[in-house]
Parts: structure tokens; C-alpha cells; sequence
């Protein structure tokens, strides 16, 4: 069935060829873990990748992730605004671990530079210190490094690193996911912190949307956490929908497919439409949806919509697991009157 990519008559822009190459990403992680070997049976599986899951000898297991904020921080500079680019990297950082079933708890941070500049790096600090509130992480320590010769006057990076906590018996590993269980879609603020190679190059800055590109991640975890407590085993999966886009969700199962309905989104994903192929949008960027839950039934569906409604955010129940048929896993998305498969 054919599918919408744009309007502007000419050919669509993609992740790669604004610079980033997802496929070749994938084959280098894939290069690392042949490197590393790691087959301790103290490491546990946890879906989808999103964090690495140590079993402690008590019993506990540990849970740590680490993320960046990519090309973003280029549009803080571009706007000399610095306040909640913060909140990105707590956010990158702790919507990872929940999606493997742990409890955020220690959160720490890594500050490069060309030179210090006191207003700007308290602001960033600032960003970071109201995530880590939000989130109930301990700012535990980091690291400040100026490096001239590397960065220049105005450039900086910034990274996080996070650790949670779970027992094992809670441990999401996408073992339970099954064909017919719902997928319910959790509101995303806007882009996130992915696909702004790509996006950059699209939202010019005279476009009304440039400002819009700086919106911080949403912060899942309070209600997530919420929600693992009620539903229990009938939650089955959950995925950060970062880079990649909807296909995050395949991450979690080898076992399904995915038949969903798209969602509201803000209109600078819209906007994008006239460069941009929609598939390609849909393997990008999230699309109205930051985060993802695999749950047992409408019921629980409900339940999961419930408790995120209260914690101030839209979710919907937009589909369901279904058997692969035969072939790759993948995700029919229903958009609008047309439907696209993304794999």
C-alpha cells in the first residue's frame, strides 16, 4: 500500500543521509558484545537493552544505563538556553531503567568543555539537580572536564550515567509478551532527545517549530512505577521510544508483531511530513509516543491509561501484539486512512 512522504516534490530526506546511520549503529554494538563475551550468570536479561542487570548476591539485582543528549545541545547554544537540557539527560538516563522494571535510585553526570562558564554551567546543573527530583535519584557525583584543544569556546557535552534498583522476580525481560496482549502508548513532549540530525536540517530557523525542538523529555518513571505496582505480572514489556523510533518496540520480543493505531502528536512532527518519508519519520523519531507498555489485557489497558492520566499525562490503548505470520517481526502502523510496516 503505498504511503505518504511528503509534499514538496523532492526527494525525502532520511536519518542517514543527515549524517546517522542506525543500521551501522546496530552492527557496532554488535562488534562489542562478541568483544566483551560476557556469559557471567550473575548478568540477567532485561528487555530490549535498555539497561545492563547485575544480580548481587543477596539476591537484588542492579540495573545501569547510560545516555547522552546528541545534537540537542547544539540548539542550546543556538537559543543561549541552557535550563533543561538537564532534564534530558536525567530523562534519556531513567526512562531506560524503568523499561527494564528497576526503580531509579543514583544518577550521576559527566560535564565536557572548552572553557567554564559559570552562568551556563550552573543552569545545566540546575536541569540536572530538578531531573534527579523528579525522577527521586541521588545526584551522587560527576565529573567536570575543560579541554580546550577538544572542544571549542562554546561547544560542551554532556553525559549521564544512571543505577537503579529490582528484584529479579520483577525483572521485565519480554519473556511473558505474547500475541494479543494490548499496547498502550504514554504521551511524548515533543522530539525528545532523538533524530536531531535530521530534524535540525529540516525546522529551519525561521520556522515557529525552532523553538519547539527544545521541549525536555518527558519523566516517566513516578507514574511508571505506579503502574508496575498495580498491574503486577500483568505488565509484559515496556520501551523507551528513542532512536529508532516506533521500531523500539520490537526490541523487547522476537515473538510479535505489533498492529497499531497512531497517536496525537505535536505538529512539528507533522511539519516534518514535507521532507521527510512517514516511515522514516516513524523509524526516527517518536511520533506522540514516548513511551510504550505491553500489557495483559483492555483491562489492565485501562488501569495502566488510568494511573498516567493522574500523573498529568495522555496515554491511549493503540493496539495490540499479533503473531509475526511467518515473517520478520514488524509494526503495521494505521495512520490516518493509510497503513505503513516498519521493520
Amino acid at each position: 500500500m503505498p504511503e505518504p512522504i511528503g509534499n514538496s516534490g523532492s526527494k525525502p530526506l532520511s536519518y542517514r543521509e543527515a549524517g546517522v546511520d542506525i543500521e551501522a549503529a546496530d552492527r557496532f554494538v554488535g562488534k562489542i558484545k562478541a568483544m566483551t563475551g560476557i556469559s557471567d550468570k550473575s548478568v540477567l536479561p532485561g528487555a530490549g537493552g535498555y539497561a545492563a542487570v547485575y544480580k548481587r548476591p543477596s539476591g537484588e539485582a542492579v540495573a545501569c544505563t547510560t545516555d547522552g543528549v546528541g545534537s540537542k545541545l547544539l540548539l542550546c547554544e543556538e537559543f543561549n538556553r541552557y535550563d533543561t537540557i538537564g532534564i534530558d539527560l536525567v530523562a534519556m538516563c531513567a526512562n531506560d531503567l524503568i523499561c527494564v522494571g528497576a526503580v531509579p535510585a543514583i544518577f550521576l553526570d559527566y560535564f565536557a568543555c572548552g572553557a567554564i562558564d559559570i552562568e551556563r554551567s550552573t543552569e545545566i546543573i540546575k536541569g540536572i539537580v530538578q531531573g534527579c527530583r523528579e525522577t527521586d535519584m541521588l545526584l551522587l557525583g560527576g565529573e567536570t572536564a575543560e579541554m580546550p584543544d577538544l572542544y571549542s569556546k562554546n561547544h560542551f557535552d554532556l553525559a549521564g550515567f544512571a543505577v537503579g534498583f529490582v528484584q529479579e522476580e520483577d525483572l521485565l525481560t519480554g519473556a511473558r509478551i505474547k500475541a494479543g496482549q494490548r499496547v498502550v502508548a504514554v504521551a511524548s513532549s515533543g522530539l525528545h532527545s532523538n533524530g536531531y540530525s535530521l530534524a535540525r536540517k529540516i525546522i529551519d530557523p525561521n520556522s515557529p517549530f525552532r523553538p519547539d525542538l527544545l521541549l525536555p523529555t518527558s519523566l516517566y518513571v513516578r507514574p511508571f512505577i505506579e503502574v508496575r505496582k498495580a498491574l503486577g505480572p500483568e505488565l509484559t514489556g515496556a520501551a523507551n521510544i528513542t532512536g529508532g523510533g516506533w521500531t523500539n518496540i520490537l526490541r523487547l520480543s522476537k515473538a510479535v508483531s505489533y498492529r497499531l493505531k497512531a497517536v496525537e502528536r505535536h505538529a512539528i512532527f507533522d511539519y516534518m511530513l514535507k521532507d521527510v518519508a512517514l516511515s522514516e519519520l516513524y523509524r526516527t523519531f517518536n511520533m506522540g509516543m514516548g513511551l510504550a507498555l505491553l500489557v495483559e489485557s483492555k483491562q489492565s489497558a485501562s488501569a495502566a491509561i488510568e494511573i498516567f492520566n493522574r500523573g498529568g499525562f495522555a496515554a491511549w490503548d493503540i493496539g495490540e501484539a499479533v503473531d509475526c505470520a511467518g515473517r520478520a517481526p514488524g509494526v503495521e502502523i494505521l495512520e490516518s486512512k493509510d497503513s505503513l510496516f516498519i521493520s
